[in-house]
């Protein structure tokens, strides 16, 4: 009991990321990456988030074309790894994960608010998240996300606006 109880503290000592289920890594995730502004992104939560494998895969809408941008997960942190003038506030309002054995995937909607109070969102967009179980700890291993099409909306099902499940 002691011994669990000195881990306890030593994880919160050095900033551990709790991500002893696929949800707690989903959480950690959106966590880690909203932020207040003249802030950054957690980059160190961050860090421990993404496997070393770790790809991203991301689409964004220019002059109306899809355009995907490929990265390392170390890549994306870095390009994530700078103040922001604007606030950063991601909310997840739908999830959906399906796992086996040491493999999990995330399929999420996640809405992006640029001022924490706002009514409206930003933007929205959806995201597929693989995670991998290593060393007792569910790691990502990919991230794709694409932010929302004003020509097609995304169903929400489940989900609604500004009510975050994190």
């Amino acid at each position: 009991m002691r011994f669990l109880f000195m881990v306890s503290l030593v994880c919160l000592a050095f900033g551990s990321v709790a991500s002893d289920t696929p949800q707690s890594a989903v959480n950690s995730l959106f966590q880690a990456m909203s932020h207040e502004p003249q802030k950054k992104p957690d980059i160190d939560k961050l860090k421990q988030l993404f496997h070393p494998e770790a790809k991203v895969f991301g689409v964004h809408l220019k002059k109306g074309m899809p355009s995907l941008m490929s990265l390392t997960g170390q890549e994306f942190i870095k390009l994530l790894d700078k103040t922001s003038e604007k606030g950063f506030y991601e909310c997840e309002i739908v999830r959906k994960i399906q796992t086996y054995d040491r493999f999990s995937h995330v399929y999420s909607v996640a809405e992006t608010r640029f001022n924490k109070g706002q009514t409206n969102p930003d933007f929205t967009g959806v995201n597929s998240i693989q995670l991998y179980k290593a060393d007792q700890k569910w790691q990502i291993m990919s991230l794709y996300y694409q932010v929302e099409n004003p020509a097609k909306a995304i169903a929400l099902e489940s989900g609604k606006s500004g009510v975050c499940l994190n």
